[in-house]
């Protein structure tokens, strides 16, 4: 089990909610589900993606008002695998505006940022009575369907965490925010890869966020980009 270890720098009330939230990812593959793969190539990347999650941290920082989540830039092994950071999500940047309940999503495609923005409460998280002890803290088990029409066609990814009620912040890794309590453990259902929480630090001072002010996209608008680049993509090949 990873431990997680939360530090109280300060003896501040929770509500002050200024905290640096660290968070890795993992990955439960087992020499079987390897076994199964016969292109050695593939087998091979797999190997080198899930050997380098133990060099991956995200951090979301919160100031009570805004959050932010994003990976952590750090020097790595010479054999990192960088295609780690985005299996199983982590790519772009998280931007929460809990005033105005706005999430933006930067991320770059083609040399290109684009600002995506959409609502916090976007999610009809489903929260059953299921529990699970995560380090000495009961977590709540929550599921909900993320909708996609792209160029890979038309279906739902289901999104599954466990979170924390004790810990009354709206946020959690990459895509996996909305409810109510830090999400602590992450994936997309059927998945073996997950993000689970690391440390959690309380801040004694307001962190600096600075939500971003460029000119946002929808969702739909940043999917007919999308789908473009792709296509792009295909046809050069």
């Amino acid at each position: 089990m990873k431990k997680i270890y939360f530090i109280l720098l300060f003896t501040l009330p929770l509500f002050s909610q200024n905290y640096r939230i660290t968070y890795g990812k993992s990955n439960s593959s087992t020499q079987e589900d390897l076994d199964k793969i016969k292109d050695i190539n593939v087998k091979n990347n797999i190997i080198s993606i899930n050997q380098s999650f133990d060099q991956l941290e995200y951090e979301l920082l919160v100031n009570y008002k805004f959050a932010v989540f994003q990976y952590v830039k750090k020097l790595k092994l010479p054999n990192f695998n960088a295609r780690a950071i985005i299996a199983g999500g982590g790519e772009g940047i998280h931007y929460y505006d809990q005033e105005m309940k706005n999430e933006i999503f930067e991320v770059e495609m083609s040399g290109k940022k684009h600002y995506i923005k959409s609502s916090i409460n976007k999610y009809k998280w489903e929260i059953s009575n299921e529990t699970k002890v995560i380090n000495d803290f009961v977590c709540y088990l929550a599921n909900t369907t993320l909708p996609y029409d792209d160029f890979r066609g038309k279906g739902v990814i289901e999104l599954e965490v466990w979170f924390c009620p004790e810990f009354p912040l709206p946020y959690g890794p990459d895509i996996y925010f909305g409810l109510p309590g830090l999400v602590f453990e992450a994936n997309q259902k059927n998945s073996k890869i997950k993000f689970y929480l690391k440390k959690i630090e309380r801040l004694e001072e307001t962190q600096p966020i600075k939500i971003p002010d460029n000119k946002t996209i929808t969702e739909e608008e940043f999917t007919t980009i999308f789908n473009t680049e792709m296509k792009n993509l295909t046809d050069q090949n």
